[in-house]
């Protein structure tokens, strides 16, 4: 990801999901904010919750959503902070990777992250 920096502090975190205008989906929320201080950059994060399986169930979903976020950067406006997180019911054993760039690629469209 050439034009993105991963969002570390959990204060920032807490705050785009505060204030922040969110879409949702299926298996997904994503939730974004302007970024103030670099215009030239996103910021990103993908979150998954200890109800959504294992170790290795909770890696490949977020594999997966930064699989989706790689092929699909070139497209996006810069200067947001972009969070992907996905629903406690999201169970990996009834999902396709399909499924997910499905609800992602439809949630920046309503979102209207798209250049």
């Amino acid at each position: 990801m050439k034009n993105t920096y991963s969002i570390k502090k959990n204060k920032v975190l807490k705050y785009i999901l505060k204030k922040g205008i969110y879409n949702t989906q299926n298996y997904i929320v994503v939730h974004y904010t302007k970024n103030d201080i670099n215009s030239n950059y996103n910021n990103f994060a993908v979150c998954v919750s200890k109800k959504n399986g294992n170790s290795v169930q909770r890696n490949k979903l977020k594999r997966w959503a930064r699989e989706v976020y790689k092929n699909e950067e070139d497209k996006l406006k810069k200067g947001y902070n972009i969070i992907i997180l996905y629903k406690k019911t999201t169970i990996i054993d009834n999902l396709n990777f399909n499924d997910i760039k499905n609800d992602i690629i439809n949630c920046f469209k309503e979102l209207k992250l798209y250049e």
